[in-house]
């Protein structure tokens, strides 16, 4: 099959997991025998170091607008209708154009792929961080966007031929706002991250963890993402500050991001900065270092359906988790984690406690890592080879 990708930008250096989720499904469709093309929407944001197998058309939407991006996707698929047997889309961008584009008549069938949160939902927050006021305009408008989207929306995105999601949680939200899947048009691949490579280049086995499982502290916690609303470090600080012998850890928080301030001065106002070290951004080959030396790993908050990629590095590193009930954290490490009551930073101090001064735990939840790694509904190569035979079957040449 001919495969064109339509995704936003291809920058290996600074952007998040989604870009390394992307670049391995297209490496293993083409794998698989298929002739893959991408088409980059923002070419202005590309970043791409080392030569890729895949030819890269850079393409530069203008408009800033929701409706203007539809139209521009909308274009871009009928400009590249002749080089395709199939489209494969960033859905909570480009859908509602690519709906269009089929209900008019387009004759290129589309996959979407689902991997983030629609930006017309109620956005998620920093709990105990500032937050700025809405007026009552803002309010007004965030709801009758979300009601045009439901409808409208929902109406073009259900005029799409094949559904993929990074998660169950994650399909069960779409669903909820009214996407239409079955058995025949949905399938759920995961997070698709080349774990083996992961592991191999940084010498991981299951039992690197074991050989270096400290009997006594100081036990070194980290978390490493942007720091932007919902994803945790205000609840991690704060349960952290609730830790009776935080002598005996170090937390580290890697990224950076608009919320960063707020992380510095609030580990400063609980008087945590002899624990706490926020290096900033970091490269790929720091952030690996990391994982390789920590202890312990602790996303203490996201959307309860989300699924995370640092969570899945902290997987391949072996590293056990601490994380928030519940939800798509919970589904990406079951038995790899311990687990806290959403929010409750009392339980996550306790929680901090109990597996800091338990090294045969922390050596359980490890093996546990790869445990979760092999299972089915992990096995990246074999879903996303499932996800080619649907599109084989919806539609054959």
């Amino acid at each position: 099959m001919r495969i064109v990708f339509i995704t936003s930008k291809l920058n290996f250096t600074k952007s998040g997991g989604s870009i390394e989720e992307i670049d391995f499904i297209i490496r293993t469709l083409q794998k698989q025998g298929n002739e893959v093309t991408v088409v980059t929407a923002y070419s202005s944001a590309n970043h791409i170091p080392d030569s890729l197998p895949y030819p890269v058309i850079p393409e530069q939407i203008k408009s800033t607008g929701y409706l203007g991006v539809q139209r521009e996707v909308f274009a871009l698929l009928k400009k590249y209708s002749g080089q395709a047997d199939w489209f494969h889309i960033d859905a909570h961008l480009f859908m509602y154009g690519a709906g269009l584009w089929r209900l008019l008549g387009g004759k290129v069938p589309i996959v979407a792929f689902f991997n983030q949160f629609l930006t017309c939902w109620p956005q998620y927050i920093s709990s105990l961080f500032p937050q700025p006021r809405q007026n009552l305009g803002c309010r007004v408008k965030e709801k009758l966007r979300w009601c045009v989207e439901r409808v409208f929306g929902m109406f073009l995105a259900n005029r799409i031929d094949l559904f993929s999601f990074v998660s169950p949680t994650l399909r069960g939200m779409y669903e909820d706002f009214g996407l239409q899947t079955n058995e025949k048009n949905t399938i759920v691949i995961g997070d698709p991250i080349n774990f083996k490579k992961i592991a191999t280049d940084n010498g991981i086995t299951p039992d690197s963890y074991a050989f270096r499982n400290k009997h006594s502290g100081p036990i070194t916690i980290f978390y490493s993402s942007r720091m932007s609303p919902g994803k945790g470090f205000d609840i991690l600080l704060k349960g952290f500050s609730l830790v009776k012998n935080k002598e005996n850890f170090k937390v580290i928080l890697g990224g950076t991001g608009p919320e960063e301030q707020y992380v510095r001065q609030m580990a400063k106002d609980l008087g945590l900065e002899k624990y706490v070290e926020i290096p900033g951004w970091v490269t790929k080959e720091q952030l690996y270092t990391y994982y390789k030396t920590a202890d312990i790993f602790i996303q203490a908050d996201w959307w309860p359906a989300g699924t995370s990629i640092s969570l899945l590095y902290a997987l391949a590193f072996g590293l056990p988790s601490i994380l928030p009930g519940g939800g798509g954290l919970q589904w990406n490490a079951q038995s790899g984690a311990l687990y806290f009551t959403y929010r409750d930073c009392a339980d996550l101090a306790e929680k901090i406690e109990e597996l800091g001064s338990n090294h045969a735990l922390r050596e359980e939840l490890s093996r546990n890592c790869f445990r979760r790694l092999a299972a089915d509904d992990m096995r990246y190569e074999d879903l996303i080879g499932a996800l080619g035979e649907k599109m084989k079957v919806l539609f054959p040449k």
